[in-house]
């Protein structure tokens, strides 16, 4: 016999992605249209991996990858850039891949596990790019991927953090589940 779900939990998973989607397009789109002055064609802080984070602890893997797909898709329409999809959905599945990863080794905080999800998402995009304009023409550029995705990352973990204790989640995402 196939046991049913109660309707009010599907209700409210579907709510919580739902808001999850809304606030990274946000966040993107913000983004998008307010570039920081950074010193690095391409650089962003990455304020919709704040949501991403934030989800890794509260609800897992396959949530965190559905929002980043349809974040990405939103993005992608929204700018009329397919080629956008493919450098954010590579950066972002890595990233997602790695956080979890790191969450689930012991010893790991948010904080690392946010810098690592920094890194990896900058090595996603890097082998795409490097995979259509040749690995020599972007290697120069690595360095400098390595150090931002760390940097930004970290500023995500610490932005994370803060809304967790400030905002009293039920769940604190320094735990592992």
């Amino acid at each position: 016999m196939k046991e049913h779900k109660n309707p009010l939990s599907q209700i409210s998973s579907v709510t919580t992605l739902s808001l999850a989607v809304a606030a990274a397009f946000i966040f993107s789109y913000l983004e998008a249209l307010f570039p920081f002055p950074l010193p690095f064609p391409g650089m962003k802080l990455g304020l919709a991996n704040l949501v991403i984070v934030i989800l890794l602890y509260k609800k897992g893997l396959a949530s965190c990858i559905i929002v980043a797909l349809l974040k990405n898709l939103l993005m992608a329409l929204t700018f009329g850039n397919l080629f956008l999809f493919v450098y954010s959905m590579s950066g972002g599945l890595f990233s997602i891949l790695f956080m979890w990863i790191m969450k689930h080794q012991t010893g790991f905080r948010i904080l690392s596990v946010s810098a690592v999800g920094g890194i990896a998402h900058n090595l996603g995009q890097f082998l795409i790019a490097s995979a259509m304009f040749g690995i020599n023409t972007l290697l120069g550029y690595a360095p400098i991927l390595y150090f931002s995705g760390m940097i930004t990352g970290y500023l995500i973990g610490i932005i994370s953090y803060e809304c967790e204790r400030r905002l009293f989640l039920p769940q604190p995402l320094t735990k592992s589940h």
